[in-house]
């Protein structure tokens, strides 16, 4: 399977390529009053407005300023801000092993933390 793998703070994550629909540079995000904590507002992408989700937030990560290589996962029509794109890349399923309530994956020296995105993340 094929795997986008992205960076929140000093941990990587990765998510199915096919629950990813593009990888966005960052849009103006214009706020929406009373939405939950973790929605930083709407942005416009190509003529369709969608909701921007804080990744940190939704996994109780610290808060972070974001950079110039912070993206926009988009998935099922909403985008999620993650703090830098890293690669595409393949992995058997068998090699996700479970520890605890999370799966993860040994790739080199790093473990990575894998993160269903959309409405059935």
């Amino acid at each position: 399977m094929k795997v986008v793998i992205y960076r929140l703070g000093d941990s990587q994550y990765a998510t199915p390529v096919e629950k990813i629909q593009s990888i966005e540079r960052m849009l103006p995000i214009r706020p929406v009053p009373g939405a939950a904590s973790h929605i930083l507002g709407v942005a416009n992408l190509r003529g369709s407005v969608i909701a921007v989700s804080d990744l940190r937030a939704l996994l109780h990560i610290e808060e972070q300023e974001l950079t110039a290589e912070s993206r926009l996962l988009i998935s099922e029509g909403n985008g999620y801000v993650v703090d830098e794109a890293l690669d595409i890349a393949d992995c058997a399923l068998d090699a996700w092993e479970v520890v605890g309530e999370q799966r993860v994956w040994q790739r080199e020296d790093q473990l990575i933390v894998w993160e269903e995105l959309g409405a059935n993340g």
